[in-house]
């Protein structure tokens, strides 16, 4: 996934690969190259891990836009395989150009419109380094408008993704290379080397983490980062509070972000809000069954 940046970030499309999938991810400033969950097949293929069963989330942009993905993971041999979808559908502005930026998706136009990315990959432990390569085949629509002169777009792209990680300081190191793809093409994709730490710890009775990660694109920059604190008051059920902060793709988005998690035996529901401007926000839900 593609971290933001305030103001100027170059434009890319399809939309869908601007978007966090993680609920967890969004809550700690989308950054999570190098964390490790069910849905790391869309953000660093070297941190797919493997799942019990499919999980899902589902986000609400305002009264505008609608995004759900599912994921999955399993283990064969040496290698774990990942796969994940994810889906947007919301309604353009006439006046907005493309490609658009993730802000279009509170912004109440009239075009029906969608993009849906499809990702899988493994990864491979190799002398305590983990390796991964993936695929995304990635795709935007969005219907004509006689009436303002717009015609239908059809964008699609068919993408590589590489990365590693390793430990480090007691926690995970981790790179990748995103949305590898024809770079001749007017409407480019949104390719991103990212650079990550994440550390999980315990202090006393409360367990704590941390997510870092600073991307480039093209020549921009962006830094993200969140931090998350859990307490159990008894075996299997358990709360935890988190943060973040990140570089935005646009002024029209806020660059702090709020959630949580609550474990209830098997059942874990997560939750996360992102902000825009005039009041508006996007509002992260996924729950696991373990």
């Amino acid at each position: 996934r593609v971290a933001s940046a305030q103001g100027s970030a170059p434009p890319a499309g399809p939309l869908v690969l601007l978007l966090p999938t993680s609920t967890r991810a969004t809550a700690l400033g989308n950054a999570w190259v190098a964390g490790r969950d069910e849905y790391s097949v869309f953000y660093n293929p070297a941190q797919i891990n493997q799942t019990n069963g499919i999980g899902g989330s589902f986000t609400r942009y305002g009264s505008n836009g609608t995004l759900g993905a599912l994921t999955g993971g399993f283990t064969v041999g040496p290698l774990t395989y990942g796969w994940g979808v994810s889906l947007v559908e919301y309604k353009a502005r006439n006046t907005a150009s493309y490609p658009f930026a993730p802000s279009e998706l509170t912004a109440n136009g009239t075009r029906d419109a969608f993009s849906i990315a499809a990702v899988a990959g493994a990864n491979y432990t190799y002398k305590g380094f983990r390796l991964g390569v993936g695929t995304t085949y990635a795709e935007d629509r969005v219907a004509a408008d006689a009436t303002m002169g717009n015609s239908a777009i059809h964008e699609t792209f068919l993408l590589g993704n590489v990365g590693a990680s390793h430990p480090l300081w007691g926690g995970t190191a981790a790179l990748a290379v995103e949305n590898i793809g024809d770079r001749s093409k007017p409407r480019t994709s949104p390719t991103q080397t990212a650079l990550g730490w994440n550390k999980q710890m315990q202090a006393g009775e409360f367990d704590l983490g941390f997510a870092t990660q600073l991307s480039v694109r093209n020549s921009w920059l962006g830094a993200a980062g969140g931090a998350e604190i859990g307490y159990g008051w008894i075996e299997g059920w358990s709360a935890t509070v988190r943060a973040g902060a990140h570089r935005t793709e646009t002024s029209a988005q806020r660059p702090v972000s709020f959630g949580g998690t609550l474990n209830a035996d098997r059942l874990a529901f997560d939750y996360a809000v992102e902000f825009f401007e005039g009041n508006r926000y996007a509002h992260h839900i996924s729950v696991r069954w373990r």
